[in-house]
């Protein structure tokens, strides 16, 4: 299904794009929904480009910092509660992945500010994100720390070599249809 194609990245909640993405949402009150970013990833070796169009969505210390649907009337509350749990997990696993001076990174002064020095911004900062006093274990992902889940509604892939370009996108047919009412749909299309 849809919600299982999802691509996960990190991002800290003081970023410009977490501010943007709250102005978007409050722009789009009582409206739809709709696809919140594109991002592009070029190979230059292959020559291939795959631009993907989706909705995104933060996690946080509470879970989802916004929900990529509109309806969450349809969800039960113990259902709601497992995916925000699902959320939390997913959080804390990406939090312990990360390399020890990906973690110091969220311990930092806000992004964007001009650097001062490794000095000053190692002070307070627990060295690798871990607990000195408790065996050097992974201390709890800070408030800082956001799971960023992008949920790709389309696809644009364009390989230059033999000129091949493919559309997909995320067919919402009939939302309310059993399984199959929802799904992708290809198309080659012209460079």
């Amino acid at each position: 299904g849809y919600s299982d194609c999802v691509m996960k990245m990190i991002t800290d909640l003081r970023s410009n794009k977490v501010q943007e993405l709250e102005l978007f949402h409050e722009l789009k009150k009582g409206g739809e929904n709709g696809n919140t970013v594109e991002m592009v990833w070029w190979f230059p070796k292959s020559n291939e480009q795959y631009r993907i169009r989706g909705r995104l969505q933060f996690i946080g210390n509470n879970g989802p910092v916004y929900s990529y649907t509109n309806d969450k009337n349809n969800e039960s509350s113990s259902s709601s509660e497992q995916t925000n749990n699902y959320f939390l997990a997913e959080r804390k696993q990406q939090w312990g992945n990360l390399s020890d001076t990906a973690r110091e990174q969220f311990y930092w002064e806000n992004p964007g500010i001009p650097f001062s020095s490794t000095w000053e911004q190692g002070k307070g900062v627990p060295p690798g994100g871990r607990d000195e006093d408790n065996e050097g274990k992974v201390l709890p992902p800070p408030d800082t720390f956001l799971l960023m889940l992008l949920y790709p509604t389309k696809i644009d892939y364009l390989r230059l070599g033999d000129n091949y370009r493919q559309v997909d996108e995320w067919d919402w047919g009939d939302a309310d249809a059993t399984a199959g009412g929802c799904r992708w749909k290809s198309m080659r299309v012209n460079p």
